[in-house]
């Protein structure tokens, strides 16, 4: 019996077949692999946009409405009102001032003035249920500080329709405190003690004497800023942690309080810092009517594969 051998040709074409469905292969296997990678990432930064605006929107929540600014170190003025900022300008950091929501439990911070009660020659506010201990213990945990409630805290007026005191926009420049200015608008305290009935009242003495005062107030306890590590000045970072490696880090600056001539501490300031996400591309805040607009877009870029996430987000 005869046995017939491959040929030399016959053996080449058969290589060449496999080498062509090996090369097919690779190719489909890389095209899953990119699909895959595709949609895994992108379902991750849809996921991140819309927690990263969660967060954000929550805390700006809390905001005192009229100090809402736009900041840039390299700008002339360097800080703009939320609500003044048009398309043409560059204001690259939002900060806003926050009151202290965390206290407002029960009787313990009502956020409310007895004007009938009140001095305001004298520069004495008779706070409604306003419990001194309570606010300072949730002050203590929330800044993990031993400072004095009167060292930490500023008030400032809801004013007539709750964003703020009439005539602030008129000297903006002095109103809260922001990069070197005045702060006309936030009182700060020198005692705070009970009002000595069986109430849960607390008078309070401030160091400026108020032009008039409102029912209403917010009890600031800090300031706030986010930026992405790229559009601050990386010479004053003054963190107390390492600098960020990215410039597509979103940052979340606090503790840190404008009336007493303080900045954020990746603008050379005091305060703490904490990283919201990484990979973004744009921070974008804007005013509409009374509300504030934010949006964020997420960026990566791998190879050849390009994935772009963007997201916005109303705050009331």
């Amino acid at each position: 019996m005869v046995k017939r051998g491959f040929t030399l040709i016959e053996i080449l074409f058969v290589l060449i077949i496999i080498t062509f469905l090996i090369i097919g292969a690779f190719e489909i296997i890389g095209k899953i692999y990119k699909r895959n990678f595709m949609v895994t990432k992108t379902s991750e930064f849809e996921f991140l946009t819309q927690q990263t605006l969660d967060q954000i929107s929550g805390m700006i929540y809390y905001r005192v409405p009229l100090s809402v600014i736009g900041y840039n170190y390299s700008v002339t003025p360097q800080y703009k009102y939320i609500g003044e900022i048009t398309e043409d300008d560059n204001y690259t950091v939002l900060e806003w001032i926050g009151e202290a929501f965390d206290a407002k439990q029960e009787a313990n911070l009502s956020g409310f003035i007895d004007l009938y009660a009140s001095d305001s020659e004298n520069k004495i506010l008779v706070a409604k249920d306003f419990n001194k201990d309570f606010i300072k213990d949730v002050l203590k945990y929330k800044f993990n500080t031993l400072s004095s409630i009167e060292n930490i805290i500023g008030i400032i007026f809801a004013g007539s329709f709750d964003r703020g005191e009439e005539g602030v926009l008129d000297d903006y420049e002095n109103a809260f405190g922001w990069h070197g200015g005045g702060h006309n608008h936030v009182f700060t305290a020198s005692a705070i003690k009970p009002s000595g009935n069986d109430s849960n009242d607390s008078n309070i003495t401030l160091n400026e004497k108020p032009n008039r005062i409102y029912a209403k107030f917010y009890l600031a306890d800090s300031a706030y800023a986010i930026a992405r590590f790229g559009d601050l000045n990386k010479s004053n970072w003054n963190c107390g942690v390492s600098a960020p490696e990215s410039d597509d880090t979103l940052l979340f600056f606090y503790n840190y309080r404008p009336w007493k001539g303080e900045t954020f501490c990746g603008d050379g300031g005091v305060g703490d810092v904490t990283v919201l996400a990484e990979n973004v591309k744009a921070f974008k805040v804007k005013a509409v009517n009374e509300h504030l607009e934010l949006k964020i877009t997420i960026k990566k870029i791998k190879d050849d594969i390009n994935i772009t996430v963007s997201k916005q987000k109303a705050v009331f």
